[in-house]
């Protein structure tokens, strides 16, 4: 055997290795992702109504129940969303999508990080009338959008949310005061499990989320950062809304069983 056709060979052996290391990757990510979902769906509907009277001093140890189930809530639908992309088995369903109340959404889940960094939230949101898209993956692009901006914004700033709707197209934009990422390439700022601006590290799922759903969607995401500001605007196609559709928030999708979502 001559060496070229030894290296040729070692070359296929380690791409197929690499091949089966990542069909573990997913499986195992999809695996988890899908164990935590479920119960994640029953907490989030019992611990709201255990929710002490005003004044209550068990109001301070409900609160931070309610936080900590908030944030893991967030972090297994990033883990979810994560594994179906590994797959490439995600799934798209439309439906009638009320801007304004899936922003609202947003805002009551993350109400906790935006008090703590003392953060004041200015929406402006020109659209009014219902458009139609898939409103579980545009609710997990807000919310780790906004949750970047409240994260890596100076404490005690605003974090400005427009949103425009042009030509059958919905641009979302949230920018934030601070410091531009420290990052070589735009490109690195959508890379999982990667640093996080000023050295701080996380599950690095979020924005690499952001960027794989809006394509899916057939949309683009855009960065910007100048004069101590950072901005991240997300452009979706979206329809119309017809008059006898059936009207859907994001409510009805968040916490469905992704048990049949992920096939390895």
């Amino acid at each position: 055997m001559d060496e070229v056709t030894f290296l040729s060979r070692k070359i296929l052996d380690l791409n197929k290795q690499l091949i089966e290391s990542e069909k573990a990757k997913s499986r195992f990510l999809s695996l988890i992702a899908n164990a935590l979902n479920n119960p994640m769906t029953v907490l989030l509907g019992i611990i709201p109504k255990l929710a002490p009277p005003s004044g209550d001093p068990r109001e301070a140890i409900f609160g931070l129940a309610h936080e900590e189930l908030l944030l893991l809530d967030f972090r297994v639908q990033n883990l979810v969303m994560a594994a179906e992309i590994e797959s490439g088995s995600v799934s798209i369903s439309n439906a009638s999508v009320d801007i304004n109340e899936l922003l609202q959404e947003v805002l009551e889940a993350l109400k906790y990080s935006i008090k703590a960094r003392n953060m004041t939230i200015v929406v402006n949101c020109s659209v009014n009338d219902r458009v139609v898209t898939d409103p579980q993956k545009l609710h997990i692009i807000l919310i780790n959008l906004v949750a970047n901006a409240c994260d890596y914004g100076i404490e005690g700033s605003s974090i400005n949310i427009e949103v425009v709707l042009v030509d059958s197209e919905i641009s979302i934009s949230v920018k934030n005061q601070g410091p531009e990422p420290d990052v070589e390439y735009t490109a690195q700022l959508f890379t999982r499990f990667a640093e996080g601006p000023e050295g701080k590290h996380g599950l690095g799922l979020g924005l690499s989320v952001v960027r794989e759903l809006t394509q899916w969607l057939g949309g683009h995401v855009d960065y910007i950062a100048e004069d101590s500001t950072v901005k991240f605007t997300v452009t979706l196609p979206v329809g119309e809304c017809l008059s006898n559709s059936e009207a859907c928030g994001s409510n009805e999708f968040l916490f469905d069983s992704f048990d049949d979502a992920i096939e390895l």
